[in-house]
């Protein structure tokens, strides 16, 4: 049993313990909780009570131990003293007090530890006893402690304490890279290529010829204003599809819009009834048409091909006349001479009846039939 310490287990239900050893002073007594110095207060010479830990909880250990002064004498003897039985008590009871502390200190070696070759003294909660280091170090008798091989882990590593010569080259892969931890500054020139980066991550702000808040608006085109490219809908004269067909806006093109030799032709015009060979009769055209015909007077056609001469009915267009000449002999010219008076035009293809006429030397070729009308005789030549 110990002469100058007390120790508890806790119950977790007190803040009080007695202390039952004697002491010269009540300074010369500490207390530790699970071997951390606590605060108290004396009650009387043989009880204190904690303070902090303010609340010690079951299963912890509660040591009260004096040590008296060691550093300097309690009493000085001086030559022509009267010594007096309390300073002759003081003064033995320090040296009593100190022998029993010394002693007490020995006690708490194991009465079979030994000095074994590689051994340590370990306290076991009630004395120090001779053990082999083990676990993750051992040590030899010169005193050299071995970490062991996997022994140390993360918790038991300072922070900032691994410098790079610490590493093996190419020891790190991306499992032990902390999210977004990556910089600029350690990213080497040339070092990322397309293989590195993900589908559709790029976006506008991180390519700098476009605006940062560029986005694919339905069709929209990318425009640069001088500085960069932004996403702008396609306006003015045309209009544009997200499957690109681009569409030109009604009455948006101009004569100067057109190139000179576009030869744009002649049924683009109005609802493309005229030709280009039509079209091409304009040429040389130099005032109205319509009031060129109207202004026509005689004299002003001198020859006129019976091909481009034709007369249609004013009521049935259907229904039209054309002279051919095709049946005069070269360089000869025939003249046709209208009578005065309104008449019908005698053809030998057709039969026809002719009243009032005088034929002067005829030639007929036929048989003559005579028959008598109401209105008088009349032959008929048959062929």
């Amino acid at each position: 049993m110990a002469n100058s310490s007390v120790r508890y287990v806790a119950s977790g239900d007190t803040q009080e313990f007695a202390v039952t050893f004697p002491f010269i002073s009540r300074t010369h007594v500490a207390v530790t909780v699970d071997g951390s110095t606590a605060v108290f207060t004396w009650n009387n010479d043989s009880l204190i009570t904690v303070s902090d830990p303010a609340d010690i909880t079951s299963d912890q250990v509660v040591l009260i131990k004096r040590t008296s002064s060691q550093s300097s004498r309690l009493v000085d003897y001086v030559d022509g003293s009267n010594l007096s039985e309390s300073d002759l008590d003081l003064d033995s009871k320090q040296a009593f007090y100190m022998a029993q502390e010394a002693l007490d200190e020995l006690t708490l070696l194991d009465d079979a530890a030994i000095a074994t070759s590689g051994y340590i003294l370990v306290a076991d909660g009630t004395d120090y006893a001779g053990v082999a280091l083990s676990g993750d170090a051992t040590i030899n008798s010169a005193g050299a402690l071995t970490i062991a091989s996997g022994a140390v882990e993360t918790a038991m590593i300072a922070a900032d304490a691994i410098t790079s010569a610490k590493i093996a080259d190419d020891a790190i892969d991306s499992e032990h890279y902390t999210d977004g931890s990556i910089d600029t500054a350690h990213i080497a020139a040339g070092q990322v290529t397309t293989a590195k980066i993900a589908d559709d991550a790029v976006t506008g702000a991180k390519i700098a010829l476009f605006d940062d808040s560029y986005a694919a608006t339905n069709t929209h085109i990318l425009v640069a204003d001088g500085t960069d490219f932004d996403n702008v809908a396609v306006s003015g004269d045309i209009t544009i599809s997200n499957g690109g067909v681009v569409a030109i806006a009604t009455g948006v093109i101009v004569n100067a819009d057109i190139h000179g030799s576009a030869g744009i032709a002649a049924t683009k015009i109005h609802d493309g009834t005229i030709s280009n060979t039509e079209f091409g009769y304009l040429d040389g055209v130099t005032s109205g048409i319509q009031g060129q015909i109207d202004s026509i007077v005689s004299a002003d056609i001198s020859t006129l091909d019976d091909d481009n001469f034709t007369l249609q009915d004013n009521g049935d267009t259907t229904k039209k006349a054309q002279f051919q000449c095709s049946g005069i002999s070269t360089g000869t010219t025939r003249t046709l001479t209208f009578p005065d008076a309104s008449t019908t035009l005698v053809g030998t293809g057709a039969t026809q009846t002719l009243t009032n006429k005088t034929l002067t030397s005829p030639v007929i070729d036929g048989t003559w039939t005579s028959y008598t009308t109401s209105t008088g005789k009349a032959l008929v030549m048959g062929f």
